[in-house]
């Protein structure tokens, strides 16, 4: 029970102190974001992608016993394709028939197939969505053309030709605002607590306790205002309090009256 209640103690603390620099987590959290917004939208380099497929299969066969194994031996070709079709042997023809300035594209080039699939997959990835679109099918058809005879393969049959898609793959700003807000709250909050961390002052009486130390007194909290008009050290002396004395004519004997007999 008691461990409980510590547990809440210091959970109501580290809402306390998130709460008392919450200027901070915004501002933090603002600045991230527009750094993040302006990158998206100013900065990155958009990048698009163009997607062609194609089919390759080993020489038939005559032979009936072998052709059951035909199939397994088709999709275990399909993995070897996919590593020859990113290689320098495909695509730096692939460079030269294009004439691209670079070979930067070539890491941006891949082919995949699914699982138990004779299909391939070649997915070219470019800054304009037209050269993406050549690259993949300058690649598929490189690959048909000369590649495909030495590995033995020769019926390649391209099912679908790239397409010029202009809708960008990256930057997604939805996604990357986002990440920038988060980023922003998260290093906001770490500020606070490197603050709080740092923060060797006594502010409360709770701060004495802490340290294990006791507290001797306590003098009241003085404002901004009672500094600004100083007593000044005469009126803090009492005026003596004024006592009339009675003249010499006043106190004689004659002046008393006198008692009839």
């Amino acid at each position: 029970m008691q461990v409980q209640k510590e547990e809440t103690i210091d959970l109501r603390s580290i809402l306390h102190l998130l709460r008392k620099r919450l200027g901070l987590i915004i501002l933090s959290t603002f600045i991230v974001t527009v750094i993040g917004t302006v990158y998206t939208f100013f900065i990155a380099t958009p990048a698009f992608t163009a997607t062609t497929q194609l089919v390759a299969k080993l020489p038939d066969s005559s032979n009936s016993a072998m052709y059951a194994g035909q199939i397994t031996g088709n999709i275990q070709m399909a993995n070897t394709i996919n590593q020859v079709i990113v290689s320098h042997a495909v695509l730096d023809k692939v460079q030269a028939n294009l004439n691209l300035p670079d070979s930067s594209f070539q890491s941006k080039v891949t082919a995949t197939n699914t699982t138990n699939s004779q299909v391939i997959t070649v997915t070219a990835t470019y800054g304009n969505p037209y050269t993406a679109q050549k690259i993949a099918n300058e690649t598929a058809k490189v690959f048909s053309d000369d590649i495909a005879q030495k590995l033995n393969v020769t019926n390649v049959i391209v099912l679908t030709e790239a397409t010029a898609n202009t809708t960008p793959v990256s930057p997604r700003p939805k996604l990357y605002i986002s990440l920038s807000a988060l980023v922003g709250l998260i290093i906001g909050c770490g500020l606070t607590f490197l603050l709080e961390i740092f923060n060797n002052k006594i502010n409360i009486e709770a701060d004495i306790e802490a340290l294990g130390l006791p507290i001797l007194g306590a003098t009241s909290f003085a404002n901004s205002e009672d500094f600004s008009n100083p007593v000044s050290a005469d009126s803090l002396v009492k005026e003596t309090p004024k006592v009339e004395v009675a003249s010499k004519d006043e106190t004689t004997p004659n002046n008393f009256p006198r008692r009839r007999r």
